[in-house]
């Protein structure tokens, strides 16, 4: 059982990044022939785009989850345990979708931009602590200590995810450009 769930999970997430994908490339039409730029790449900056948005309700409804769950002093359910993989899972999705991103401008502009360096660095590590929730030192804990955890996590992620895209020239843009 917990294989086909790990397939279904792997399947969704494939899906999800086909029609992000599929949508960043029609997005991209629209866009190339007035930038100038390969349509690969206005395809990825537009489907990273918009899976950022992706990251940010997803954090905020964990925020909530986890702070309800704190104050109230709940158990820590199947719900929460499914809400943090997501966040995790739209995080590394996010990831793999900059790393994808950072090969085809690398191959367009030379790999040797430090500011792509650093964001990727940055975004790494807050990939490689918004899994630590898995961890079975943190899944042994107590309920108030996971939700704690998790809580912590999840605005440490947000710090590192905010700190990585100041690093970038571009900053913070509501839409990609």
């Amino acid at each position: 059982m917990y294989s086909t769930r790990r397939w279904s999970f792997f399947l969704s997430v494939l899906v999800m990044f086909t029609l992000l994908l599929s949508t960043g490339l029609v997005m991209a039409q629209d866009g190339a022939a007035d930038s100038g730029s390969s349509g690969l790449l206005t395809a990825l900056r537009h489907t990273h785009s918009l899976v950022r948005w992706l990251v940010v309700i997803v954090a905020i409804v964990a925020l909530v989850k986890l702070a309800l769950g704190l104050v109230q002093k709940a158990s820590y359910d199947a719900l929460t345990k499914r809400i943090m993989v997501i966040f995790s899972g739209v995080i590394t999705l996010q990831w793999v979708i900059g790393l994808v991103f950072l090969v085809v401008i690398g191959g367009i502009t030379g790999f040797g931009l430090r500011h792509y360096w650093e964001h990727l660095v940055v975004m790494t590590i807050a990939v490689g602590l918004s899994h630590m929730h898995n961890s079975k030192r943190w899944r042994d804990a107590a309920d108030h200590i996971r939700f704690r955890n998790s809580l912590i996590i999840i605005v440490v992620v947000l710090m590192l995810v905010f700190i990585g895209v100041i690093l970038l020239p571009q900053g913070w843009r509501i839409a990609p450009v």
